[in-house]
């Protein structure tokens, strides 16, 4: 598949999902604009995609996304358009997991910090950003979601609370734009996935029992294709589009 020349950012970039799709896209051609809280593991990903793909143009922006507001996001706008004449795909894959207790004992400021993270920042970045990406031929916004947004589940708390909303922000993105704008909306739930807020979530859990996050690549990538326009379907969990993609 080529990417070739196509800007795309991913937030959450320095580990795990992000940091795979980073390098992975960047292999493919795309320029990538690398999101993340923690300069050094910025500057490692940075490094490393500089060093294996010197043809592309990549960015840094460090930004903790509990603390985004409009003049924080506009700043952004600006990075982005200071260096690229067009956006071609945002994938919001940071998020927090927070605190796995019970409703009644969540601190207010931990409950805070998960929603600005999880959902308001995703929303923030996505208005703020959407004329630069009405500028792309096949502009894409991906969505991640997950089981928990489903079905309320005790113990956890604002993370949940923050997917269902999420599910619910991408839904509502995908139908306002659907007649507007060429930009297209996907809302993704990667399923278990070896990753440290897994980890974290899940301490018992044996993670070579779990896929890794290279293989989720393909799904991704068929986000991103052309065949993706003809899309009717929104939301997607792993275990269907991983099918999907493979029938190809």
């Amino acid at each position: 598949m080529d990417l070739s020349n196509r800007t795309i950012l991913i937030t959450g970039a320095t580990d795990g999902i992000g940091k795979v799709l980073a390098i992975k896209f960047s292999k493919l051609g795309s320029n990538i604009i690398l999101l993340g809280r923690d300069s050094l593991k910025l500057d490692k990903v940075y490094d490393q995609l500089e060093q294996s793909f010197p043809s592309q143009k990549h960015l840094i922006l460090e930004a903790d996304l509990s603390q985004l507001n409009n003049e924080s996001a506009h700043e952004i706008f600006n990075a982005i358009a200071g260096e690229f004449t067009s956006l071609d795909g945002i994938i919001h894959n940071a998020a927090i997991l927070g605190t796995m207790t019970t409703l009644e004992d969540y601190e207010l400021s931990r409950w805070d910090e998960v929603l600005n993270v999880n959902l308001r920042a995703p929303f923030l970045l996505t208005k703020t950003l959407k004329t630069m990406l009405e500028s792309s031929m096949l502009p894409r916004i991906i969505f991640t979601s997950s089981r928990v947004a489903n079905v309320g589940r005790a113990f956890w708390g604002a993370y949940s609370v923050s997917k269902f909303g999420l599910k619910g922000l991408a839904e509502i993105f995908a139908n306002e734009l659907e007649t507007t704008s060429p930009i297209k909306v996907f809302n993704f739930d990667p399923g278990a996935t070896q990753t440290k807020m897994r980890a974290s979530a899940r301490p018992a859990e044996n993670p070579n029992s779990l896929k890794t996050p290279s293989d989720l690549v393909d799904c991704y990538l068929w986000f991103f294709s052309e065949e993706s326009s003809d899309s009717k379907q929104n939301y997607y969990e792993y275990a269907d589009l991983s099918q999907k993609v493979k029938a190809r």
